[in-house]
């Protein structure tokens, strides 16, 4: 070999070298530096997959306003018509308190601030009262996919704390983000673990900096941790408890099992847990009023639930479910009370625990044990006839049987990663092929039980093609578990369920860019101004008030209602079994009738009968409405018409009675 290659060799060698000695110097800040990037182009450009782009919510459907890839999905209607619209309305405020002059209000649930404890707790709802001053656009973008930044930032980390490996915690974030019950469902069980993984991650690292007497530090890392523990129980509770509590309950196992003295295992527990109760407490305290009423509705207050058995492919169907776009048309459901997770890996993980390879450490066991103990249960209570004895246990009485079925699959991926993080590969195939078999068998027995239930329009090659697709890929990932190209086997099969199920969307479409919604921003602000509300018969309507910051009468009822506003329209309470109620929608139905009358055609809406007139006479800061068809009555003045939904609507203004 001659000199000149052999120097060019060298060359190479060390530049090699180099290039690994800098990635390993910097890895440690690209688990954080690369999410946040992401993170921070997604909301310079206005970028989320919300389905506010639906053609409800727009002036005129043919014409959209803006630029939307994919379609939006009307099952998702508790985003876009009520969630989403409750945050562009805080950015049309700018701050100012939401007028619902006939319910509590709806910032807690909203995770909006209605106090100093909130404003710190509910930061992000806080930074949308910069909407004078920043984009709209970006200050959603920011909100929205703040969960899923602290998703990828706070599970690699828990991961690298319990087991000294990333890249485990990041296919459990992944999992979890593409999951069918996450991308049908607007993400709802990413914005609770997103801030519960954090929040444990953020815990260990407190308690590992006071144990080194770095107080300061610490202190201010387990304060953040109490924070951002505090947001789980704010947010749709009976999937909160199932997804949120085992990681907390892991996290303190860890703590305690690690090999340092017990006395600092406790102190840094002690403090971790009265941070996490004093913001949890203070904020509870803070909107006791709003937590009281939703408590005493008929739902979801009284409700109580028990363990119940389920056809199981509405608990194991996840890998079937790819092809729900094509077929959703012949569902008996709606896609959010059937869709799931990867609960398919909890079985996966009890075969390959009997088979008795896992390395990892006393502590990381202590943290899965948890885990694994409470998927178990929330699986049982989703197979299993507990009869009136569940509904006698508190807490867990809140979580109907489906809604453990969609969270417990969070719990098998996150169990299984953990497991997986230290199991010890060998290269005889028995054990991953017994995996991959049963994988395939249970993934094909669900699937075909959604064909015969839920999801009639699956056929039988839809069926054995995803349930073939998920044996192999458990086959690869059990096989291979030290290769980094398997996990990216495993992400990309399960980004290919649901890659079509959102659309993406540019900045905020009519909500916003209409001439419509331009009209409505202005009466809004003058509505705030003057004290008065608008009221509508159309839905897709309130959503675009609600968007505007137009204080209204017809709006979504999320935590529960004002009694004595109530009583206003209906002064014997003889619909209370109707409207005390939450996640209900009000809205008019206008009559030439001089009384109002009250119908509820289904469990969510409440429909108010009556003239305009009538109901002023109720409510006197009721001085505009908007109605689907031309009105005579004597309180009304024409005050022009407005395009929305593809509709033309009239706008009057009412007399004072």
């Amino acid at each position: 070999m001659s000199e000149r290659s052999t120097a060019g060799d060298e060359r190479e060698k060390t530049l090699w070298l180099g290039l690994t000695e800098r990635w390993v110097r910097w890895q440690p800040r690209a688990v954080f530096v690369i999410p946040v990037v992401v993170y921070l182009l997604l909301v310079l450009f206005g970028v989320t997959n919300s389905n506010i782009g639906i053609d409800s919510l727009r002036q005129d459907p043919a014409d959209p306003h803006g630029l939307q890839i994919g379609t939006s999905q009307a099952v998702r209607g508790d985003e876009y018509g009520t969630e989403s619209p409750i945050w562009l309305g805080e950015l049309a405020r700018g701050g100012q308190d939401a007028v619902t002059p006939l319910t509590v209000s709806n910032d807690f649930f909203a995770q909006l601030p209605d106090g100093p404890v909130s404003a710190v707790v509910f930061f992000d709802g806080t930074a949308l009262t910069l909407g004078q001053w920043i984009p709209h656009e970006m200050l959603f973008a920011a909100k929205w996919w703040l969960p899923t930044l602290l998703l990828f930032l706070g599970l690699p980390v828990w991961f690298r704390q319990l087991t000294g490996r990333l890249r485990w915690g990041y296919l459990a974030a992944f999992l979890t983000v593409v999951a069918p019950a996450s991308m049908w469902w607007s993400g709802r069980p990413v914005n609770t673990l997103g801030f519960v993984a954090a929040g444990c991650a953020l815990a260990i690292y407190g308690a590992r900096r006071i144990e080194r007497r770095s107080w300061a530090v610490g202190i201010v890392a387990i304060l953040g941790s109490g924070i951002l523990l505090a947001r789980f129980p704010t947010y749709y509770q009976p999937l909160a408890i199932v997804v949120g509590i085992p990681l907390i309950l892991a996290t303190a196992t860890y703590l305690l099992w690690r090999p340092v003295p017990l006395r600092r295992s406790l102190l840094s527990l002690a403090l971790i847990a009265v941070s996490g109760a004093a913001w949890t407490g203070l904020i509870f305290w803070e909107n006791r009023d709003a937590i009281a009423a939703g408590l005493a509705t008929v739902y979801p207050g009284f409700r109580t639930s028990t363990g119940e058995s389920m056809d199981i492919g509405l608990v194991f169907g996840a890998p079937s479910l790819g092809f729900l776009k094509l077929v959703q048309g012949s569902a008996t459901l709606p896609a959010s009370e059937f869709v799931t997770s990867f609960t398919v890996l909890l079985l996966v993980l009890a075969m390959l625990f009997a088979a008795a390879r896992w390395r990892g450490e006393r502590a990381t066991a202590a943290a899965l044990i948890p885990i694994v103990g409470l998927a178990v249960f929330w699986l049982s209570w989703a197979t299993l006839n507990w009869g009136t004895l569940g509904s006698l246990i508190p807490l867990v009485n809140r979580v109907p049987n489906s809604r453990a079925a969609q969270g417990v699959g969070y719990l098998a991926v996150i169990a299984f990663c953990l497991f997986m993080s230290q199991w010890r590969p060998k290269r005889r195939i028995a054990t991953a092929g017994m995996a991959g078999a049963l994988t395939l068998f249970v993934t094909g027995y669900a699937g075909s039980q959604l064909q015969d239930s839920a999801l009639p329009g699956l056929t039988v090659w839809m069926v054995w093609l995803s349930a073939a697709l998920a044996g192999a890929v458990v086959f690869v990932v059990v096989q291979w578990t030290d290769r980094w190209w398997s996990l990216l086997v495993a992400a990309v099969a399960a980004a290919s369920l649901t890659f079509t199920a959102s659309p993406i969307l540019f900045g905020l479409g009519d909500l916003r860019a209409s001439e419509t919604a331009h009209q409505f921003m202005a009466w809004g602000e003058q509505a705030r101004a003057d004290g008065t509300v608008w009221a509508t018969d159309s839905q897709s309507l309130d959503s675009l008030l609600t968007a505007t910051g137009t204080p209204s009468l017809s709006v979504r009822q999320q935590v529960g209602p004002d009694m004595d506003a109530w009583r206003r329209l209906d002064p014997d309470a003889d619909g209370a079994g109707w409207w005390n109620r939450g996640g209900l929608h009000i809205t008019f139905d206008w009559t030439d009738d001089d009384e109002v009358t009250i119908t509820q055609p289904v469990a969510d809406v409440v429909i108010l009968h009556g003239s305009p007139c009538a109901v002023a006479e109720a409510v006197p800061e009721l001085t505009h409405i908007a109605s689907s068809h031309d009105l005579s009555a004597p309180c009304l003045t024409g005050a022009g018409t407005v395009q929305w939904s593809g509709e033309t609507f009239h706008v009057y203004d009412v007399a004072a009675p």
